[in-house]
């Protein structure tokens, strides 16, 4: 279902409002080159076109956006039904051009640039050539008429028949002058909302109006039932022969044509004719409008088709705008959960505020449920969703509401109630949410964080409280799960800044102020290094330099750490080709961060930059983290096997510092432990902390797995790593970690020179 924001769901209003509007604009002047000026202006300003342009009897009469030099007017001439064509100055320009009126050269094309029109943009197109060839031929009467008028004075010879042909043409720009009316009223009714039965009899009493009374019928087709044909405005009885009537339409609905019978009923009234213009909904014909005309010639039976079909048009737009009209009303609840979304829930919500009472707005973020909805499937996401939004209605008053926001996001409007009591129900219902949710025969266990915003002042709106809703629960989810927040005011200044440093940082890796430093891994055996792991670095122009504590995490909330993960894969994969060419059995180490390794695309992101760059599989090494595993273990030890079928090596980063770290070793495909700095920062210090970097190295030993010794920061750490048979290591007493070319010099010299172990003096401790 579309979301009532959907732009495209007011398309139509919009074209039956620039339709009032063209008319209006068209027969506001008397003059055919000044209405030929003024519909090329009107309808480039109303579809956002480049270029607009009349053709009439093959010369461009006016046109907009266009130098008007003759390559130019030559290709509009003959433009025919091309989509596009190529303008000096201006390129391919996507166009449509639409007749003024059946069986004639003339039109009226629009072109855009970048977008082809769509559909109803076409249609509106459409619908402004009609207007426009009913008020050039208008004013052609009128020139006619005051033409005559004039040979009246020179030629008294012909009077009587002057005066005849000006009768006649006096009465042609009557029954114009009541076609523009009529359309006119109906543009304004579709325009003002009139109930749909009323415009569409609108329509059939017009068309019959000026159709000599004859009747007029709109038919439409239910595709639900074989295409069957229903009379839903004029009076079938009135046509003689119903069965004819419902076959013309039928043809009419199948080609998308206007079509005629080729029976000609002669009647007392004279001889008459059926015909059938289609009717479209949206993008398909729905229908038809069916009229008995007159058989009077060929060019008073052309003019009557030219009008029905512009009262065709009429029908398309009433019919359209009243489905928009439709969809815009399903558009504001949610199908999943029933619930109000989050337009109808503003709309609710700006009418409570307006009654000046005690209202609070709670904002609800569930915990985990994405990994429920991609480990149990779509289906089972849609089912806890709605059983979530049962238990928030359980917990309401009648006089309360909810509504789904958005994805797993939920909002709750309290009605006259104070804070504290307030902040109890935002309890109860994280209380509720923490309990199992039977989904897909499974117990689901989530969770809830809940913002809670109150009117602070007169001058708060709907999108205020919704918002601060909102920004408290983004604190209670930095808080930790399952918490209620209650929005204070400078939760928006740090909600500011965070989104100020996400902005910055977009820039950055879209101007490329984002750098990789390299620190390298040294065997601990020989001090000669054997790899090299890359750290993501970034000074910013208005902050300076950002340490990647402050960036990093601020990254990996907003999902930018996706698109930065992917810029670091690739520079530092292309650094490691270049340094193996003088350092054949280099490797490299990179951080995945979980959103990272969860990406359905990462696997092949990865398999492609190694075969782009020409480095083996096996001389890169991804480090991850245990949160990584444990936010999603189906998904994350797929993705790894994966990157293991590859030929990668997997790392597990800081050790020891997380949760359940022994059992992910058994069910994940991992080959190197990296051991945390804490550990070996406290290791010659405290007995504890020594006795589990022995345990691990133990460990590793036993489960052939490699051991990296993170943050050695004096000799002391690198001799007992060493006593204790650890292989790699690093820190700022091995190297820090530097810029690619300081790196390529340290590589340079540590493979033309063996180093011995480190004497200097020992440095501060820093983080690395």
């Amino acid at each position: 279902m579309r979301s009532a924001d959907d732009p495209s769901l007011v398309t139509h209003h919009w074209s039956t409002l620039q339709l009032t509007e063209f008319c209006a604009v068209l027969t506001g002047s008397a003059d055919e080159d000044e209405v030929l000026r003024l519909a090329v202006e009107r309808a480039s300003e109303a579809l956002e076109a480049e270029i607009a342009a009349v053709v009439i009897e093959g010369e461009v009469r006016a046109h907009w956006g266009l130098a008007g030099d003759a390559a130019e007017t030559e290709t509009l001439r003959t433009i025919g039904s091309a989509r596009s064509v190529r303008l000096a100055g201006l390129g391919e320009v996507h166009t449509f051009a639409a007749r003024l009126g059946r069986g004639t050269g003339d039109f009226l094309v629009v072109g855009r640039l970048d977008l082809a029109l769509a559909g109803p943009e076409r249609q509106t197109v459409q619908a402004m050539a009609q207007l426009l060839s009913l008020v050039l031929r208008n004013l052609r009467a009128l020139t006619a008429e005051r033409s005559l008028r004039e040979e009246q004075q020179v030629l008294l010879r012909d009077k009587e028949r002057e005066a005849a042909e000006r009768l006649a043409l006096l009465e042609e720009v009557r029954n114009r002058q009541r076609l523009l009316e009529q359309l006119l009223t109906i543009q304004q009714a579709v325009a003002a909302r009139h109930p749909l039965a009323q415009v569409l009899d609108a329509v059939t009493a017009g068309a019959a109006e000026l159709l000599n009374h004859r009747p007029v019928l709109l038919v439409l087709a239910d595709s639900s039932t074989a295409r069957s044909l229903t009379v839903v405005s004029g009076d079938l009885a009135a046509v003689a022969d119903h069965e004819a009537a419902l076959k013309v339409a039928g043809r009419s609905i199948a080609t998308g044509s206007h079509v005629s019978d080729d029976a000609v009923l002669t009647t007392p009234a004279g001889r008459t004719r059926l015909t059938a213009a289609p009717v479209s909904v949206g993008h398909e014909i729905a229908g038809s409008l069916v009229a008995v005309l007159d058989d009077a010639g060929a060019d008073r039976f052309a003019e009557q088709q030219d009008l029905l079909v512009a009262f065709a048009q009429q029908a398309s737009l009433a019919l359209t705008d009243a489905r928009t009209v439709e969809a815009v009303t399903q558009a504001q609840h949610d199908p999943v959960t029933g619930l109000p979304n989050r337009t109808l829930f503003l709309q609710r919500l700006r009418e409570a505020l307006a009654e000046r009472r005690d209202d609070i707005v709670l904002f609800i973020d569930l915990d985990r449920f994405k990994s429920v909805n991609d480990s149990l499937g779509h289906r089972a996401g849609d089912a806890l969703l709605a059983a979530v939004s049962r238990r928030i209605a359980q917990r309401l008053r009648a006089e309360d509401m909810a509504a789904r926001i958005g994805g797993d996001e939920f909002a709750v409007l309290l009605r006259d109630i104070t804070l504290d009591d307030a902040v109890r129900v935002a309890e109860s219902l994280v209380e509720s949410l923490r309990q199992p949710f039977r989904i897909a025969a499974r117990d689901a266990l989530i969770g809830a964080s809940v913002g809670v915003s109150a009117r602070n002042s007169a001058d708060d709106t709907a999108d205020d409280l919704l918002s601060n809703a909102d920004v408290a629960m983004y604190t209670a989810k930095k808080r930790g799960a399952s918490q209620v927040v209650v929005f204070e005011p400078q939760m928006l200044a740090e909600t500011v800044e965070r989104l100020d440093l996400v902005a910055d940082l977009q820039r950055a890796l879209q101007q490329g102020d984002l750098r990789l430093h390299y620190q390298p891994l040294v065997d601990l055996r020989s001090l000669r290094p054997v790899g090299v792991e890359a750290l993501m670095r970034w000074t910013c122009p208005r902050r300076g330099v950002v340490p990647p504590d402050e960036f990093i995490g601020i990254a990996e909330e907003s999902d930018l750490i996706v698109d930065m993960g992917l810029w670091a894969l690739r520079e530092g994969v292309r650094q490691l080709a270049r340094w193996r060419c003088d350092f054949p059995g280099l490797g490299l180490n990179l951080n995945i961060a979980p959103r990272q390794l969860l990406d359905r695309d990462f696997v092949s992101h990865v398999a492609d930059t190694l075969l782009i760059e020409g480095v083996p599989a096996a001389a890169l090494t991804l480090e991850l983290t245990e949160t990584a595993m444990i936010r999603d273990p189906e998904m994350a030890g797929h993705q790894m096997t994966r990157l293991k079928d590859l030929g990668l090596r997997v790392a597990i980063d800081d050790f020891g510092t997380g949760y359940s770290s022994l059992s992910y070793l058994r069910r994940f495909p991992v080959d190197e432990l990296k051991i945390d700095r804490s550990f070996i920062n406290a290791m010659n210090r405290s007995a504890e902390d020594l006795a589990l970097v022995r345990t691990v190295i133990d460990l590793a030993e036993a489960l052939r797995l490699q051991t990296v010794a993170e943050g050695i920061e004096d000799a002391d750490q690198l001799a007992t790593l060493r006593t204790l048979g650890c292989r790699i290591g690093q820190g700022y007493h091995l190297s820090r970690p530097l810029v690619p070319t300081a790196a390529a010099e340290y590589l340079q010299t540590a493979q033309d020179k063996p180093r011995k172990a480190p004497t200097s003096p020992r440095p501060q401790p820093a983080r690395r």
